[in-house]
């Protein structure tokens, strides 16, 4: 026994010596009873409550584990992934039935079910198969980090019902989080699809905001120790809005652009608004939008639109987007705020730079709350709504927002549970991973977050600030907005920069155009296997890849106009399924790089254009 245990930690230990380490010191017999199967088969016996649970067949669990994946057309996929590995019998049979290539992740929740595993059975061909990926109790990075390079494949979820059967919940989890990567590698592409181009377009088109206004850090580690209270749109948002009203003048109080228009009808101005979204319709969120001394952070690459009809004071953040940090590299930094995903992380994120504590968040329900998507008046007021959806009521919309997504329940801050969904649940999880003792969610009702303090408005103590929040906003403010010939001395940097990047775009685009002509070449000679061929040509790219790097601003800017096409070749997207050959799939990921490349250069240079004419105004 002890033999079989050793060799099978030296056989982890070849993939994963932490894991090895890990197992090793793991006592399974509080948990686990191992009995023998008619068939002579070792096969835990799990406790749970007042009884047992057998996690495979007492009968013959090889049978059993040939039953399951025989369900499956297993050769079919490029990737499985299983949820249980129990003792391992349906691992060996899935392991003859998929491709030679496949990946095999199995996502184990317990470390004492693979020491009990690894005592009682050979499995050395298993963990030894180069095929195997085995992650025991992870968390969503491990999982992101083994599945990195795999969104395209055709997958396959195996359920292993044995081990199911001990806990549903956490099973189910590690199943949800492969799943939700995968969804999110698809809705990333399509997001870069859709707004890379966009965020460019709009850091350019605002160009003159961004140089004109204080940067958002300017604020940064003024207010250490005052309460700030985070004031999101959630459904129940009214509840909260006495308790704002009564604290307002003892915190900073730090709005999201959803709810700066219902605090403006109940009488509450901000001391900050933070807005993020690049387009139109956010925008809108300011239109007849009365606050004048609000401080609005905005993202540079918000629609520019949200700049006109926004009339009151106005600050930029940085971002971790090539453009912007090219900029900042030019005038000096604005200071990033983390991103989850939704303007609430953002809103978190600048309240824990001012150095703000206790951070205190309402209207933070992240669930369909009494039915609503958003409380009312926070969105689709009558006239945008009109303007924007002439065919919609307002109801239609609520409704619409409440099916778009599968429905999922989750424990209630007051109610037994909520209906949330797949996107809010990324932004509870985010939430859930801050660990930050300082945030204290007081949202009425909502989706519970694991890991946040949740307080009912009562249990919230708070004292008297030492210094007037408006006053010291105005003072920081002023005395951080950039004077006339600061303003021109940027602009005469950043159009110098600009020439320059002109000049390069014009090289990279006649280089481009050869590296175009040469990977179509290099694909008919692979078909035609000219050997001498593909190699002067695959040295002739070799060069033009070279000098390309050489650009190394300007290929940036280029490179991040088409981050979808990066994506969906660094992901392991197929360009052409009917392509078998592997040399001919690389030669035509090539040819598609190059033509996303002269794509994005020709982009670039009519942004490049806008910036400067906006500059010269």
């Amino acid at each position: 026994m002890e033999n079989i245990f050793q060799n099978n930690i030296m056989a982890i230990a070849q993939h994963n010596e932490s894991l090895a380490k890990t197992i090793s010191n793991v006592d399974y017999t509080p948990y686990v009873e191992v009995l023998q199967a008619k068939s002579g088969d070792a096969i835990p016996i799990i406790k749970k409550g007042s009884g047992h649970i057998a996690v495979h067949s007492k009968f013959d669990p090889v049978k059993e584990a040939q039953r399951l994946i025989d369900e499956f057309d297993c050769a079919q996929y490029d990737c499985v992934i299983v949820s249980g590995f129990g003792f391992g019998y349906h691992i060996e049979w899935l392991l003859q039935k998929v491709k030679k290539d496949a990946t095999v992740l199995i996502l184990e929740q317990f470390p004492w079910m693979i020491a009990a595993a690894i005592a009682h059975r050979n499995l050395q061909n298993v963990l030894k198969d180069k095929r195997v990926i085995l992650l025991v109790n992870p968390d969503e990075e491990a999982i992101a980090i083994h599945m990195k390079g795999r969104s395209s494949y055709k997958t396959l979820f195996i359920t292993h019902r044995g081990s199911f059967q001990i806990d549903p919940e956490r099973y189910t989890n590690l199943q949800r989080i492969a799943k939700a990567y995968l969804a999110t590698k698809e809705v990333n592409i399509a997001t870069l699809a859709k707004f890379e181009k966009l965020w460019t377009s709009n850091i350019a088109r605002n160009i003159k905001e961004i140089i004109s206004a204080p940067p958002a850090k300017a604020f940064f580690d003024k207010f250490h120790n005052i309460p700030a209270i985070i004031i999101n749109a959630g459904p129940t948002l009214t509840q909260s809005i006495p308790y704002i009203q009564k604290h307002y003048n003892n915190a900073i109080i730090v709005a999201v652009d959803t709810s700066l228009k219902v605090l403006e009808y109940y009488g509450i101005e901000p001391h900050f608004c933070i807005t993020v979204d690049p387009q139109l319709i956010n925008a809108r969120y300011f239109e007849g939008a009365h606050s004048k001394r609000t401080i609005l952070i905005a993202d540079p690459m918000v629609h520019p639109s949200t700049f006109l009809f926004y009339k009151g004071r106005k600050a930029i953040t940085g971002v971790a987007f090539e453009m912007m940090k090219w900029i900042e590299d030019t005038i000096g930094s604005y200071g990033t705020l983390r991103y989850g995903g939704s303007v609430s992380t953002n809103a978190y994120d600048f309240a824990k730079r001012l150095g703000a504590h206790p951070i205190i968040m309402v209207g933070q329900d992240l669930a369909f709350t009494e039915g609503l998507a958003h409380v009312k008046g926070a969105y689709l007021d009558d006239h945008i709504f009109f303007r924007n959806y002439r065919t919609y009521t307002v109801e239609m919309f609520n409704r619409f927002q409440l099916t778009a997504l599968p429905k999922i329940f989750v424990k209630g801050i007051k109610s037994k549970q909520v209906h949330t969904n797949q996107k809010m649940m990324i932004f509870i999880s985010w939430f859930g991973r801050l660990y930050d003792p300082s945030l204290i969610n007081a949202t009425y009702d909502g989706a519970y977050i694991e890991n946040v303090t949740h307080r009912n408005f009562e249990e919230i103590v708070y004292q008297s600030t030492e210094i007037n929040v408006w006053n010291e906003i105005d003072e920081i403010f002023n005395r951080s907005i950039p004077n006339v010939s600061t303003i021109a001395l940027y602009s005469e940097n950043l159009i110098k920069q600009l020439d320059e990047m002109h000049q390069q775009t014009d090289k990279m685009n006649t280089m481009l155009h050869q590296a175009i002509r040469f990977s179509e070449e290099l694909i008919q000679n692979i078909k035609r296997r000219k050997t001498q061929a593909i190699a002067s040509l695959v040295k002739k790219l070799d060069d033009i890849d070279a000098r390309l790097t050489d650009f190394s601003v300007t290929k940036n800017l280029v490179g991040l106009t088409i981050q979808h096409i990066i994506h969906t070749v660094t992901e392991g997207y197929e360009i052409d399924d009917t392509v078998t050959s592997e040399q001919e799939k690389v030669a035509l990921k090539s040819l598609y790089l190059y033509k996303g490349l002269m794509e994005g250069v020709e982009y670039s240079n009519r942004v490049i254009n806008n910036m400067i004419l906006a500059l010269k105004q």
